[in-house]
């Protein structure tokens, strides 16, 4: 736990003697020491969906920043999956220029304060960041997640909040956007921008896809969800909530209204592990038990509860279980943890609730009690073999050896694949074997049915909220350029 008013003492302080240097050299940036946001104890918390990282104040915002080494080719803008301009914003932030900074990153991302909580930076740019490669320790690289986070939260409490994109003289085009997760939502926006008219189909009754549904409160507050969501109906972005693409209404029928249609309608359909007694009561998929919680839905969820499963959605749903009532919860993963493809701050966030961590077990076998819940897992023993394709030990089982525990929770998270109600009812419309779209090639996000572009985890399955908007904005601008010539 890191105490804000003790930890905004020591950085006014540092603020202090970095501002009375005649001139930051390299040097000095190096002994300038990392800044970590204040954070609520999260043993202590874990009952309750309050957002456990509390974020920077303005003197560690500034002496953070003012870390930056300014590179001439900066490996973290890199690293970025968008280009995001770092050393950039960075020095503004440094300089105590707070709307210059968040100007720089709203013309580069159009999610900062969803990215900013949610994306990996251990695994982009943070990782990259020169400052941590000069100090032979990742971890002290510049915090640029929390660093986008102090911008846009204080553009949202200080400067009046985000403007509404302008939108350009009507075109007379029309186009549906499926689905309004990361990668309908930049679709959307970029498209009237330019000034298409846009209409957004949800099957939800509330916006946000994923953002809203499949992360936690606790790492992503909904009331920022909401803060970004509102400039849809502001720039004049019809909203159809309620209606499932594939059974409500199909492509032909929109192709007959609209003049294209984007299908950002995610990879929501969880896998199952095909093992016996994977359909007993209380053993769910973390896209129902995650989605359920996150509505506010009753879900019967008891106090010792197995999660199966090493990546982030696992990492959410032991999380959660704990917040409906558990109190004991262990993450069941067939490697060790140094395999988990989690991002490690996530795995250290589960471990200090006290989560526990079962390496090298998976389930082949779940049984019931007398009245049909599950009672106990089967568990198979594996050890690490030779590296698979992605250069990861394969998990072997250990032949004859295995164990029983006893659990009356039991959540998948083993991963999801597109939903196959547009595919079953859209001629000409090809997928790969995750469900996910197949376009013409590889430089294009335009599906093999003319005028029906793809974006986010539908195009490439599951992956991170910042990959979604980018292909979403990628499509836009393949959207506009085949209806305007």
């Amino acid at each position: 736990m890191h105490d804000s008013a003790v930890l905004n003492e020591a950085a006014k302080a540092e603020l202090e003697r970095i501002q009375a240097l005649p001139a930051l050299t390299l040097k000095d940036k190096l002994g300038i020491a990392p800044q970590y946001p204040a954070e609520l104890d999260l043993k202590e918390n874990r009952t309750n969906m309050k957002e456990a990282a509390l974020g920077y104040t303005e003197a560690q915002a500034r002496v953070e920043a003012s870390r930056c080494m300014k590179c001439k080719k900066p490996f973290c803008t890199a690293a970025c999956p968008i280009g995001m301009p770092i050393p950039e914003y960075l020095e503004y932030v440094a300089a105590g220029d707070f709307q210059t900074a968040i100007n720089i990153i709203r013309d580069n991302t159009l999610l900062p304060s969803i990215c900013s909580r949610v994306c990996p930076h251990e695994k982009q740019c943070q990782s990259n960041c020169a400052m941590g490669k000069s100090l032979k320790d990742p971890n002290k690289g510049i915090k640029m997640g929390a660093l986008e986070r102090f911008c846009a939260d204080y553009e949202r409490k200080n400067l009046g909040g985000k403007k509404t994109p302008e939108v350009a003289p009507a075109t007379g085009k029309r186009v549906a956007v499926v689905g309004s997760g990361p990668s309908g939502f930049a679709c959307a926006v970029d498209l009237r921008k330019l000034g298409h008219e846009v209409v957004v189909f949800e099957s939800y009754d509330l916006l946000g896809g994923v953002l809203r549904y499949g992360i936690p409160e606790f790492r992503l507050p909904k009331e920022i969800v909401d803060y970004e969501y509102a400039i849809l109906p502001k720039m004049g972005i019809e909203c159809k909530m309620g209606v499932t693409v594939g059974k409500d209404i199909t492509i032909e029928a929109l192709l007959k209204e609209f003049d294209a249609v984007f299908l950002g309608n995610g990879a929501a359909l969880a896998m199952k592990t095909g093992v016996p007694g994977e359909d007993l009561k209380c053993v769910y998929t973390a896209e129902e038990y995650l989605k359920k919680a996150n509505r506010g839905e009753a879900i019967e969820s008891g106090k010792n509860v197995i999660v199966v499963g090493g990546g982030n959605v696992a990492m959410d749903a032991s999380r959660m279980a704990y917040r409906l009532g558990a109190e004991n919860v262990r993450v069941v993963y067939r490697r060790t943890q140094a395999e988990m493809p989690a991002c490690k701050a996530e795995i250290k966030e589960i471990l200090e609730e006290g989560v526990q961590i079962l390496e090298l077990h998976n389930p082949s076998e779940f049984v019931a009690d007398a009245n049909g819940r599950v009672a106990q897992a089967k568990l198979d023993l594996f050890e690490l073999g030779e590296p698979d394709e992605q250069g990861r030990p394969r998990p072997v089982k250990i032949e004859g050896k295995s164990e029983t525990i006893d659990c009356d929770t039991v959540v998948l998270a083993i991963g999801s694949k597109v939903s196959p109600e547009i595919k079953d009812t859209t001629a000409g419309l090809d997928t790969n074997r995750n469900g996910t779209y197949i376009v013409k090639d590889g430089t294009t996000n335009e599906t093999t049915v003319k005028n029906v572009f793809v974006g986010g985890d539908s195009k490439h399955g599951p992956l991170t909220v910042v990959m979604a908007m980018k292909t979403g904005r990628e499509a836009a601008a393949e959207i506009n350029k085949a209806l305007m010539g």
